[in-house]
């Protein structure tokens, strides 16, 4: 063997001595998670109510910390942040079962650079995201929170101990008790008339026979922990092992989880390390779940981790601090566990601030109070408070909400007394409120906007406006999600070969989805010119649950590969294309579209992907000869190829109130591969198409198999989701192969396509008496011509294409102004979603008074929306 490779392996197995050296004196770390779990009830936190022997031992040998708090009161939130480090708004899982960001590291990355095995067992929320969550799999605790039993064997936190060896663990034991519904344990052991509840509670027979069983699921959950510390000590491992258990948040009860009450997010957190920790000890230091991966990561000798919310509280652990954070932090967002309801928090050690930023209407979780489930809890609340004054105050309480409220926990803990309109409060309030809304700033928190079903669509963030070429190049290429629009036409200077949004290159085959929204405002794009013969082609390379909307493409000129598009080489993922028009010439190898090349799904956004109100007067052409049916030459005018071969993966396509002209061709002409129709010619095997209101105006159309709609291979037109209104100019040239072989389009009878002389299409009779077209607000037609869209009231009412009269918003000291052009309707919100101002009518300008701060402008014309954060000095 040669000297060189005897020192490699020499090298080698030094730095591998070192890496075994490195890890074998570390210590590991086992983190047990209850799971719906009102920190109360514990025997070591002062509960009366169930023998927690177990949980209570392992706060006699550590620190019980005392002031531990979630900033969301629901699963998915905040094991999201126990994992990342990060508040919900920043990992992502700000709604219940939200999946996080995939940009998003978690303990799972951090943990194993610090050469530790990260294993979880039992309820593995957040699911299906192992790119995130890269979690080991120990078996033997159960999985599903909702299931009636839940059995457990601590065999596969044997095995893992076991086989660590000497390089260190991190094992999450996660329960699912006390979570509903509570089948699990013996509640017979608890006799409902003794028993003591929260005073938030009605006291009925119904209430306290559900506690007992939520009381036996608890015991459950000390047993757990019971097997799991004697499994740490049969293994010698124990004292070498940072034992913490966590309450997660608190019970599905009225104004616990699902809230953000005291009883929500108020969490037991005990820590034992005989080494470190004094046992028996109680440590008041501010702390939230998004400290404890920092804290870990300083335990197991690393450094701190730049960017993470939380920070290392093992100071406060070690009981050399009582001291932590300033303030806690509270998060909730109603949706979709019920209707939006979002709310915020803030807290110091004594008083707690809630913002209710929808107060006007009443709460509703479909877990707690739903109307139409009369044998639950909740009903029987409302029924003891037709009689009972104490029931009438808190089922009132819990459902109608002040937009503020303050508790002084030292004092009421249960938060039965709001302070929020005493006069002595009200500098308390100001500063509270004024560090909550620095967070939602810093955390990027758009408040209301979260609680909603599409919280992350960018028509939910503030527009950014493009200028230039410049601007799509700086701006636009470097956030795919962004909000962007036109300001004027867009000139590409000739010359330019334009690469496609998403793409790296010109030949770039692998490109990203734009997922954000372009608003054209009217304007145009002029001189897009493409002449490299590689796919995914068009102004963007592919559009994924985007909008692209009042926009004209003149005069493009693309010669591309496949898949290739005027405005998009795919559409996908619940896209829209509204209110745009192409012309010029699309030409390609295969999958040639006038809007766009292929139409596909994404499993997140499964629906119809929507061209309406649009146009295309391109030539579009297919040059392959391809004699291959299952990759065909195919050209369409509004779309080539709808995708699909599973349920799952159907390219669903709603197309309406459209029109082609111009020519639309597959150069092969001499087999059956070759196909050209006027809106759609390729859809793979399925029935996910509308059209409605679809208008072939165009010269010719030619291949082996031409069609005026479609062409082949799915079924046939009555089976449609919807196939109606469709028209075509009598005597289009329609050049084929084989009369004998038409294809589906071809087997469309007598009667279902209309027919109209072309003179007829270019009058705005034929629309207004036939179909439902906008020529108030969309459409414009000058007799003889065929309609165009209506650009003149587009723009936010800006009826010249000059930046000087686009709205302008800006804010000066203790002020906000705002200039229009025109009547425009403005409402004004604070971060806290208040309304601060409602205007219906303004005309041209207007000044509004405001304390510093920032703010949401939500102006509106002509139907249109544009929202803007401003900044009053």
């Amino acid at each position: 063997m040669q000297l060189k490779s005897l020192l490699s392996i020499s090298l080698l197995g030094s730095a591998a001595m070192q890496l075994v050296a490195q890890t074998s004196s570390k210590p590991n770390i086992v983190v047990i998670v209850a799971d719906d779990l009102g920190t109360n009830e514990l025997g070591c936190y002062g509960g009366v109510n169930v023998q927690t022997p177990h949980i209570d031992k392992l706060a006699s040998e550590g620190v019980r910390m005392i002031n531990n708090y979630a900033s969301a009161s629901m699963s998915v939130p905040i094991r999201a942040s126990l994992f990342t480090g990060l508040y919900p708004v920043r990992h992502g899982s700000f709604q219940n079962h939200k999946k996080t960001y995939t940009n998003v590291k978690s303990v799972t990355t951090y943990l194993a650079n610090l050469g530790y095995r990260v294993g979880r067992t039992g309820k593995d929320h957040p699911v299906n995201q192992p790119g995130v969550y890269g979690f080991e799999n120990v078996p033997g605790f159960t999985i599903n929170c909702v299931a009636n039993a839940a059995p457990y064997t601590t065999d596969g936190i044997q095995e893992f101990i076991q086989r660590s060896g000497s390089q260190p663990f991190c094992l999450y034991v996660c329960s699912t008790n006390p979570h509903m519904p509570w089948t699990w344990g013996d509640a017979s052991k608890f006799n409902p008339s003794t028993i003591s509840l929260p005073p938030n509670i009605v006291d009925n027979a119904k209430t306290r026979t559900e506690f007992c069983k939520y009381l036996a699921e608890i015991k459950e959950l000390d047993n757990e922990v019971g097997s799991v510390m004697e499994v740490l000590k049969n293994s010698g491992k124990l004292d070498n092992t940072l034992v913490i258990f966590l309450g997660e948040q608190g019970p599905q009860l009225p104004f616990g989880k699902w809230t953000c009450y005291n009883y929500g997010q108020h969490s037991a957190f005990i820590a034992r390390y005989p080494s470190k920790i004094t046992p028996n000890s109680v440590n008041t230091a501010l702390i939230q779940y998004e400290d404890i991966l920092p804290t870990l990561i300083e335990f197991g000798g690393g450094n701190v981790i730049q960017g993470l919310d939380g920070t290392s509280c093992l100071d406060a652990i070690y009981g050399n601090t009582q001291e932590h954070r300033q303030w806690a932090y509270g998060i909730h967002n109603n949706y979709p566990e019920g209707s939006a309801y979002p709310i915020r928090s803030i807290q110091d050690k004594r008083y707690k601030l809630i913002v209710n930023l929808i107060p006007d209407v009443e709460y509703y979780c479909k877990y707690v109070n739903n109307p139409t489930n009369t044998t639950n809890m909740w009903a029987s609340w409302l029924a003891t408070a037709q009689t009972n004054p104490t029931a009438l105050f808190l089922t009132n309480r819990y459902v109608n909400r002040p937009a503020i409220e303050l508790y002084d926990l030292e004092t009421d803990w249960w938060e039965m007394n709001n302070l929020a309109g005493r006069p002595e409060h009200a500098e308390r309030i100001n500063l509270m409120r004024s560090e909550l809304e620095k967070w939602m700033i810093q955390q990027g928190d758009k408040g209301v906007l979260l609680d909603y079903p599409d919280p992350e669509s960018t028509s939910m963030t503030a527009p950014v406006a493009l200028k230039s070429v410049s601007d799509i190049n700086n701006l636009m290429r470097a956030s795919l999600n962004g909000n962007f629009y036109l300001t004027n036409d867009i000139i590409i200077p000739e010359g330019t070969e334009w690469i496609p949004i998403g793409a790296s290159s010109a030949t770039d085959v692998n490109p990203q989805a734009f997922k954000g929204t372009f608003d054209g405002r009217g304007f145009a794009v002029k001189g897009l010119k493409i002449n490299t013969a590689s796919n995914y082609k068009g102004f963007f390379a592919q559009l994924n649950h985007a909008t692209v909307r009042d926009v004209d493409f003149i005069d493009v000129n693309i010669k591309g590969g496949a898949i290739v598009g005027g405005v998009s080489g795919v559409i996908l993922g619940e896209t829209r294309v509204e209110r745009v028009s192409v012309s010029g010439s699309v030409e390609g190898d295969t999958e040639i579209g006038g809007i766009a090349g292929r139409v596909g799904t994404d499993a997140t956004f499964p629906g119809y992907n929507i061209i309406q109100d649009s146009y295309v007067t391109a030539d579009v052409k297919a040059t392959s000869l391809s004699t291959d049916m299952n990759n065909p030459s195919c050209a369409g005018g509004i779309v080539a190829l709808s995708k699909g071969n599973t349920s799952s993966a159907y390219g669903k396509i709603n197309i309406r109130r459209v029109y082609v002209s111009g020519k639309i061709t597959s150069e092969q002409k001499n087999h059956a591969a070759g196909n050209a129709a006027g809106i759609l010619t390729f859809y793979d095997q399925h029935k996910y198409i509308k059209m409605e209101e679809v208008l072939v105006l165009a010269d010719t159309i030619g291949a082996a198999t031409s069609n005026l709609f479609f062409s082949r291979r799915g079924p046939t037109y009555a089976d449609f989701e919807l196939f109606d209104k469709v028209y075509a100019c009598s005597g289009i040239l329609l050049n084929y192969l084989n009369t004998s072989d038409k294809g589906r389009g071809g087997e469309i009878p007598d009667g279902v396509i209309n027919y109209r002389d072309r003179n007829v299409f270019k009058s705005k009779a034929f629309y207004t008496d036939n179909l439902s077209w906008d020529f108030t607000n969309i459409w414009t037609i000058n007799e003889g011509e065929y309609p165009v869209l209506n650009r003149s009231n587009i723009s936010l009412g800006v009826h010249h294409r000059t930046d000087s009269n686009v709205f302008r918003v800006f804010g000066e000291r203790q002020q906000i102004n705002v200039e229009g052009s025109g009547v425009f309707s403005l409402a004004m919100f604070d971060l806290a979603g208040r309304m601060i101002i409602n205007k219906p009518v303004v005309n041209d300008r207007i000044s509004i008074a405001a304390r510093k701060g920032i703010y949401v402008v939500s102006l509106a014309q002509n139907g249109i929306v544009f929202n803007q954060k401003v900044v009053a000095l």
